[in-house]
């Protein structure tokens, strides 16, 4: 079959293209210094990265707000060797970190003890534990008497006179006990401030919120100046002081400067490649001033195109827009191999004209390995695909409108490049074929072995690069306040505040023993469970037997039990309002997020988690949801990959019937064996090598087609006898190698995924595309 023609049309005059072009491209400039100067472009968060799962959009709103709440805490633990040490270090970094910008202090979790007793001893009518609610359900009227004699036998520190004149039968110290999670040993109080004892020394917890998201460049900077601060002043102090702090935004800082290390190594890494490869080959200044335009053209139109479309960039798009210069030097490669022939006297025009078909095709089956990303529902490969695609497109552009004016006079490159060339491929086609099909015959074999052991991965926590330094930090912390952050939660809704509660303390019942919850209820009583507590219990004193045996037996004046029972028909009913009102509810105000239009939405944390199967089964609940980001994100992970794996084929398949109105049958299988090839030998590798395989894998492949394939291509238009496109292939696959190279290094699972996947293939297509100029000996 004829291949069909993909030629240049001279109709629109080349200058002034080129002059639109270069407007276009400062217009580019201009845009980005505007987004620069107008307020932060960056994002570093890696879960902006990932998809949304499709969740009521009522509960997606809630569930992000808890969550930004539990990732601005910062917590921070001073140590010492003595109690008093301990004590005036948390003092004085206490004194200096209010002060500091960025930061606001959080009221104290464990002195909210004191508040709430306040708060509940001035209302103590029908406030009663869970177990004592059961006994007065059920009307056991004997069980009930002999609970409240035991408290009398067995008094806590909380009882004392004036207590029980107002809560003659000690409902309120158990109803606390329920509401406060259960202090922690080796805890005391001292000056008003918790103490910790642990391993012979003593720790004092300080409590802070970071002003913003913690993955905002500004804001990571301001806590790392406050920590800096408190690292000084927790130096200068005595008696053995330490200093430990945890915290979203220390590992966001991490990761915010491990990215900016990446970008540098990769960026920079890639174009001193390049400057030394354009160097060695072409012994100019032209060429190199051309690659510095061509990557910067497409730097410049990635970047500008990204931020238009997303109003923000990744860090981590960055880092794999870094190997963005490994490819967009092909074009420059193949246009200056063709341009400085030693050998030949091309013109630029001519030199265009010869490489433009290739370089045209090549271009095309790229972006549609990008535009694969880009129908990806994961917003960062959405950002990946947008600035690879028009960095590519710009860098192309380049090549066509402005290297021929440019490149107008050139001198010939080294004749050693081009001869070390034909001297390879000549000795490469000189292999028996018998030969090269036994090499490839192993390969396949060693391919399909390596992907027989292929081990699928989707848990997103093994996507999350955290410091190991941060995280044993943060492990002791939690050894010491016997307390880890947990990032599942409840949600529940109802069309009333009441009706929030009812469901909440229904949720509770459900889950008792499979998990501790804490929840607005924990500290308010549904109005329904108020009321039939308080009639219960005027049932219960009610009873002449029973008020003969609390007089007799515990010493209570009648008078007492007969104001108490008063108080349970007169008195208010607590209201959350009232709570919310009140200091004693600051460290649980977070819980509440508020109305919203289908009524109200509450959270329950999770703590002791015992039964993990009765966690989801709970969320059958009406108005009740289970928030679990990790298994969520680890659950698209997995669906993605197989959608992913279908989107590749596809791509492979739409590339090779474009190859096939280009090149016929037998051309179009010569191409196509060059992308298939890469993409076994990458699969087989990742598999023999142990490597995680992921959809980041998977996406991987579709650059690994974008980029292979382009080889095909040129050794298919040129000729499998052509030195110069062998040159330029290898140049080409050598600043590739080195750009994603370079990425198989990163500390971020995803970047590495896409590093190590194209990195094989691309070592492979290097070694099979001259086969796909098979039967064509040069020429067009």
């Amino acid at each position: 079959m004829r291949r069909r023609a993909i030629s240049r049309s001279n109709a629109f005059p080349r200058h002034l293209a080129a002059a639109a072009w270069a407007c276009a491209l400062l217009a580019a400039l201009f845009f980005l210094a505007f987004k620069f100067t107008s307020g932060p472009v960056l994002d570093a968060d890696i879960l902006n990265l990932l998809p949304q799962e499709e969740r009521d959009p009522v509960v997606e709103r809630a569930a992000e707000e808890m969550r930004q709440t539990v990732e601005r805490r910062l917590v921070l633990l001073a140590g010492a060797e003595s109690e008093s040490a301990a004590l005036a270090l948390a003092r004085s970094l206490d004194e200096e970190l209010r002060r500091a910008p960025g930061l606001a202090p959080l009221p104290g979790l464990r002195r909210s003890g004191t508040a709430l007793s306040e708060f509940y001893f001035a209302r103590p009518y029908g406030l009663v534990d869970s177990a004592t609610h059961t006994l007065l359900m059920e009307g056991d009227i004997a069980a009930l008497e002999a609970e409240i004699l035991r408290r009398y036998q067995s008094p806590s520190s909380l009882i004392n006179s004036s207590l029980i004149v107002r809560d003659p039968l000690l409902l309120l110290p158990g109803f606390l006990d329920e509401a406060l999670p259960a202090p922690p040993p080796g805890l005391r109080f001292a000056g008003g401030m918790p103490v910790y004892a642990s391993e012979g020394r003593f720790f004092v917890p300080l409590f802070y919120e970071v002003e913003g998201s913690p993955f905002a460049l500004d804001v990571q900077a301001k806590a790392a100046a406050a920590l800096e601060m408190a690292r000084a002043v927790a130096a200068r102090a005595e008696g053995g002081a330490s200093l430990w702090s945890a915290g979203v935004v220390r590992h966001a800082a991490r990761g915010s400067e491990e990215a900016r290390s990446e970008i540098s190594t990769v960026g920079l890494g890639s174009l001193l490649g390049v400057v030394l490869l354009v160097l060695f080959v072409f012994r100019s200044a032209l060429p190199l001033a051309a690659s510095v335009l061509s990557v910067g053209s497409g730097i410049i139109a990635g970047l500008a195109a990204t931020l238009a479309v997303f109003g923000e960039v990744h860090l981590l798009t960055l880092v794999f827009g870094g190997s963005l210069i490994g490819i967009s030097v092909d074009y420059l490669f193949h246009y200056f191999c063709e341009r400085t022939r030693p050998d030949k006297n091309v013109t630029a025009e001519a030199a265009l004209s010869h490489v433009f078909p290739g370089i045209t095709l090549g271009l095309v089956t790229t972006l549609i390995g990008f535009a694969g990303l880009w129908l990806a529902p994961f917003p960062g490969l959405r950002q990946m695909a947008l600035f690879s695609s028009a960095g590519l497109a710009a860098s192309y552009l380049t090549v066509s409108l402005l290297f021929p004016l440019i490149a107008h006079r050139a001198n010939p490159m080294a004749s050693a490049p081009l001869a070390a060339a034909s001297w390879l491929l000549a000795h490469w086609q000189a292999v028996p074929r018998l030969v090269a099909v036994i090499l490839f015959a192993v390969l396949a074999v060693v391919s399909v072995l390596g992907i027989s052991h292929l081990a699928p991965q989707d848990d997103v926590r093994l996507f999350q690069s955290l410091d190991d330094k941060l995280l044993a930090e943060q492990a002791r912390i939690e050894s010491v306040l016997a307390r880890a952050p947990e990032s599942r939660f409840f949600l529940v809704e109802g069309e009333s505040r009441d009706e929030l509660l009812m469901r909440e303390e229904a949720l509770r019942e459900e889950l008792q023993g499979a998990a501790r919850l804490t929840g607005l209820s924990r500290f308010v009583p549904s109005r329904d469970r108020q009321e039939a507590d308080r009639k219960n219990l005027m049932a219960f004193l009610s009873d002449e037997a029973v008020m003969a045996s609390l007089t007799d037996k515990v010493g209570l004046e009648r008078e007492t039990l007969e104001t108490y029972r008063r108080g349970l028909d007169e008195a208010p009913f607590l209201t959350l309002q009232e709570w919310f009102e009140s200091p004693a509810s600051t460290p649980y105000r977070h819980l509440y997020l508020g109305e919203t239009e289908r009524g109200f939405i509450a959270a329950l944390t999770l703590e002791d988690i015992k039964q993990e199967a009765a966690l989801e089964k709970a969320a059958a609940r009406a108005g009740v949801h289970f928030i679990d980001t990790a298994a969520t994100y680890s659950r698209l992970f997995a669906e993605y990959r197989h959608k992913a794996a279908l989107l590749a084929l596809l791509s492979y398949v739409f590339v090779a019937a474009l190859l096939l109105w280009r090149y016929g049958p037998k051309g179009a299988a010569a191409v196509m064996a060059v992308p298939l090839a890469a993409a076994l030998t990458s699969l087989g590798f990742i598999g023999l090598s142990g490597d995680v395989f992921s959809l980041f894998n998977v996406m991987a492949l579709l650059l690994v087609l974008g980029i292979s394939v382009d080889y095909g291509i040129f050794f298919r238009e040129a000729g499998s006898a052509s030195a110069t496109t062998f040159l330029a292939v290898t140049l080409s696959a050598l600043t590739t190698l080195l750009a994603f190279g370079l990425l198989a290094f990163s500390g971020t699972a995803a970047i590495h995924a896409f590093g190590i996947t194209v990195f094989a293939g691309i070592t492979m297509a290097l070694a099979v595309s001259p086969l796909a100029g098979a039967g064509r000996q040069g020429g067009k």
